[in-house]
């Protein structure tokens, strides 16, 4: 049986590859079958994570900056996870422990502050913040 070792060198790109093409080809806005925000259909305020598939759709089609106004926090979770990667390949080619970026208390409690403010944030009725609201 493979270790993990093995496997998430090849598997997670594999995953990342098969979701960005299938987002490419399937605009969010125009298929039903894309899952809506729990959160904003019970009570039609935003969560820190509506518009991430439109994100991810654009961001397939290299319009970055629509990507980070339908959901910054997304892009920026994005590019700590390619971090912690990149940094996950050069450890185990060196053949040391890996420690991820995640497994610190502090920027995970970080996170999820910014995540609430960020949600309280793009729900203020007044300009710029609606702007926020994808």
């Amino acid at each position: 049986m493979p270790s993990a070792r093995s496997i998430i060198p090849f598997g997670i790109p594999l995953i990342v590859i098969v979701g960005a093409t299938a987002l490419f080809y399937l605009n969010p806005s125009q298929y039903s079958f894309f899952p809506k925000c729990t959160f904003y259909i019970a009570t039609g305020y935003s969560c820190p994570g509506c518009g991430s598939t439109r994100a991810l759709f654009n961001l397939t089609h290299g319009n970055l900056l629509e990507a980070l106004r339908l959901n910054p926090g997304l892009i920026a979770l994005l590019l700590l996870s390619l971090t912690d990667y990149i940094r996950y390949i050069i450890t185990i080619k060196q053949t040391k422990i890996f420690h991820s970026l995640f497994g610190n208390l502090k920027l995970v409690f970080t996170i999820i502050g910014l995540m609430i403010v960020y949600g309280i944030i793009r729900n203020l009725p007044w300009i710029p913040f609606t702007n926020l609201v994808p």
